[in-house]
């Protein structure tokens, strides 16, 4: 596919991804995260090989990455970033997690094109005296997994990121743009939030029992609904989700599957 179309492919995933986790998304998670991860494969098998072009601690080659592998890997970051960085916060100020840990989830959607579950792993790996933090994504959806490590200034932008290529198991670096990674403002207000408050129950996922706030939010304009479930007792808040599109019967599932310990770097990032 010729990078305009693919820029176009994940630039829409951006939109599909945030809408679909915030409170007031539509459904369509497991399509537009499918839709992207394979756009990404094929680039990536298409294209040269990427290498390992970081100062880190790794081993580095010779061979630097495709202009159109680099550009490819640096849009598909962008959408995730976008749609995933403040997943689970839902009005709070900071993710809660401490260096080190990580949460594994598991996403399922019904009426789009993909009904395959999505596996969205999230974790803080360190925090620098400076205040800046190695975080990781990595999510695994219809056979494919992408995984990516990034430093985030304390300003909240990402500064650098890096990959691994998942037809060569090469390692790539590069500095995204910083207007695409850029905080986004929340979508749904503390005022909104508070509205929308149920009570409190307790939730049984494969992480184990919590305590947690029950939230309902219906869009006004699209009508969207979701429940939401969180806990101050889990890293990044999210226990489990509910969203559902009364208009074309689709819906996503979302629950916690593990609260990691130990988590570190597994591309030599620092």
């Amino acid at each position: 596919m010729e990078i305009k179309g693919l820029r176009l492919v994940l630039i829409l995933s951006v939109l599909a991804a945030s809408a679909a986790l915030a409170l007031s998304g539509c459904s369509t998670i497991g399509s537009a995260m499918s839709t992207a991860l394979g756009k990404q494969a094929a680039s990536s098998s298409t294209s040269p090989q990427s290498s390992d072009t970081s100062s880190g601690s790794g081993s580095t080659t010779n061979q630097a990455p495709s202009p159109a592998a680099a550009e490819a890997y640096q849009y598909q970051f962008n959408a995730f970033y976008g749609g995933f960085w403040s997943f689970g916060w839902f009005g709070y100020k900071d993710p809660n997690y401490k260096a080190g840990q990580g949460t594994v989830w598991k996403i399922t959607s019904t009426g789009a094109k993909s009904n395959e579950p999505i596996t969205f792993e999230r974790a803080l790996l360190k925090v620098n005296a400076d205040g800046s933090q190695w975080w990781r994504f990595q999510m695994t959806a219809d056979n494919h997994t992408i995984l990516y490590e990034f430093l985030v200034g304390s300003d909240g932008i990402a500064k650098k990121v890096r990959y691994k290529d998942p037809e060569s198991g090469q390692i790539g670096e590069f500095i995204p743009s910083q207007t695409a990674v850029q905080p986004t403002a929340p979508q749904v207000t503390r005022a909104q939030i508070a509205s929308s408050f149920v009570g409190t129950e307790n939730v049984t996922v494969p992480a184990g029992t919590f305590a947690t706030d029950h939230y309902r939010y219906t869009d006004p304009k699209n009508g969207y609904t979701s429940d939401i479930w969180t806990s101050k007792q889990v890293p990044g808040y999210m226990v489990k989700f509910m969203t559902a599109n009364p208009k074309d019967n689709r819906a996503a599932n979302g629950e916690l599957v593990q609260i990691e310990s130990g988590v570190t770097t597994v591309l030599s990032s620092y």
